[in-house]
């Protein structure tokens, strides 16, 4: 694992990570119910995916680590913005991703923290970036994901769900994660595919993730039905 602060030595780790570039510019996650939901069955390499959820404490981290470590699973390394040292690092070695292989970055602004996230994007050996990012604007999001086309990786943005806001769309695909009840044992979310041309927009999967474990797997409750009506949709 390596910690990332200044700039010269982000560039230096990513300089090391260009003799290992990633494989393939597509992955699945393993998980057949939520793969068909995204485009093709199959979530697209060398672009931004975006993951949306409501104002509330806790957000997706366990679906970003499933996309993070899928995606590794191409090869290189994962990047992962945690400016305020919130990271679980047991729960990623749960799940099986490499330590080894990890960058963690720890930027002191925000400027700065999209700086090294177009470094990470346009880095060959990473497979996946990970952030969360309050808002983007038109010129920030095509940056990103002008990088991310470079690199040949992911984008994986946790962002807030702002019903009736619009933005211009930059990423292959936007999900909107909403916790559902849960239990003692499992954590439950609510799984939507906002935007994604070709996707299956209009399902809602509903995925389990073992606290103890960190697995994630589909619910038999509720799982795979037919979107709710909504008052707004988020697309932005």
């Amino acid at each position: 694992m390596q910690i990332m602060t200044g700039k010269d030595e982000l560039r230096r780790a990513l300089a090391a990570k260009q003799a290992s570039p990633v494989h393939g510019r597509g992955f699945r996650t393993g998980i057949d119910a939520l793969d068909a939901l995204a485009p093709t069955g199959v979530f697209q390499g060398g672009a931004v995916h975006e993951l949306l959820w409501p104002r509330r404490p806790t957000f997706p981290k366990s679906f970003a680590l499933l996309l993070a470590k899928a995606a590794q699973n191409n090869g290189g390394a994962i990047a992962w913005s945690d400016p305020e040292r919130e990271l679980h690092l047991p729960a990623l070695s749960a799940i099986g991703i490499n330590l080894g292989h990890l960058i963690l970055l720890r930027c002191s602004g925000r400027a700065d923290q999209l700086w090294a996230l177009a470094e990470c994007l346009r880095c060959s050996g990473v497979g996946a970036t990970v952030a969360f990012i309050q808002s983007l604007n038109q010129i920030e999001a095509r940056r990103l994901q002008l990088a991310a086309e470079r690199g040949g990786g992911v984008g994986i943005f946790m962002r807030p769900y702002i019903p009736g806001a619009s933005a211009p769309y930059a990423a292959a695909t936007r999900w909107l994660i909403q916790p559902a009840p849960g239990s003692e044992d499992v954590q439950r979310w609510s799984v939507e595919l906002l935007h994604g041309h070709g996707g299956q927009i209009d399902r809602v999967l509903l995925l389990e993730v073992d606290r103890e474990t960190h697995t994630m797997r589909p619910s038999t409750s509720l799982a795979d039905r037919p979107a709710a009506p909504a008052t707004a949709r988020a697309t932005g």
